[in-house]
């Protein structure tokens, strides 16, 4: 296994450039971030060759939606900006949404479009990217995500759903990323859902239920998860996505405490 941090929500008011030497200072030596458009990307490559840091992924989802399928084109111009980008920062992987996000919270097409139309428009999306992901070497991650509160018309919301079109555009280009946050939310019997998908799976997001905070604020068994993780010898990336619930740098140094146990088989 491979650990990363996402940086977006640590360290609340501080340079983002400042955060990527903060985190490298707890131990970690990979990062992603959400959106790079309103990012120096040049001081990003410069600060994380000074600190030897890897961006291992940056978010794909701009101002349209995959579901969306008046907007394709729209979507597939951004995600090949995306992968400009990507190959600047040397990231191997970029993050698709379902749906993209607003000042309101995801955007609703269910007044628009059935659920079946959104998934039959994200597949034929992906399907269309497949070419030119292959020939830059990046792979593109879908996410389900949760659809609590304002985000009620999030168009993937299940772990067997993302897996169902990510197997459908049949690419190594192409897979899915499962986050234990949404899923928790979403449909819980975690270890469950990640086992029958390991295949398809390069890449794991964490945070607590309910709070989105670090390791040991919620109800989510990590040891366990991590553990099982470990026996079936997966080589994927686990990457802390949260809200910190008090200091960032204590935050980070739970994590790394769960990660190392895990490594050196801790008892406890």
């Amino acid at each position: 296994m491979e650990y990363a941090v996402n940086i977006e929500m640590l360290y609340p008011g501080i340079p983002f450039s400042d955060r990527i030497r903060r985190v490298k200072e707890t131990g970690f030596e990979a990062i992603e971030f959400w959106g790079w458009h309103d990012k120096d990307i040049d001081d990003i490559v410069r600060i994380c060759q000074e600190n030897d840091v890897r961006v291992k992924a940056i978010s794909a989802t701009g101002g349209h939606s995959p579901c969306d399928r008046e907007h394709q084109a729209e979507c597939i111009c951004w995600v090949e900006q995306t992968m400009k980008a990507a190959e600047k920062l040397g990231a191997k992987y970029i993050i698709m949404f379902p749906n993209h996000f607003t000042k309101e919270g995801c955007a609703d097409f269910r007044n628009k479009y059935t659920k079946a139309d959104g998934i039959a428009a994200i597949t034929s999306l992906l399907m269309r990217l497949v070419p030119e992901l292959e020939a830059a070497g990046i792979t593109l991650l879908l996410e389900p995500l949760n659809n609590h509160g304002t985000d009620h018309g999030m168009s993937v919301t299940d772990t067997e759903e993302g897996a169902a079109i990510v197997r459908a555009v049949n690419s190594e280009h192409v897979r899915l990323l499962l986050d234990a946050f949404h899923m928790q939310l979403m449909h819980g019997n975690l270890w469950e859902h990640i086992r029958e998908n390991l295949d398809i799976v390069p890449y794991i997001h964490l945070a607590d239920v309910p709070g989105r905070h670090e390791a040991g604020t919620g109800e989510i068994n990590f040891r366990y998860l991590l553990q099982m993780l470990k026996e079936k010898g997966y080589e994927g990336t686990i990457c802390p996505e949260y809200f910190p619930q008090g200091d960032t740098d204590d935050s980070l140094y739970t994590w790394k405490q769960l990660f190392a146990c895990n490594d050196q088989g801790c008892s406890s």
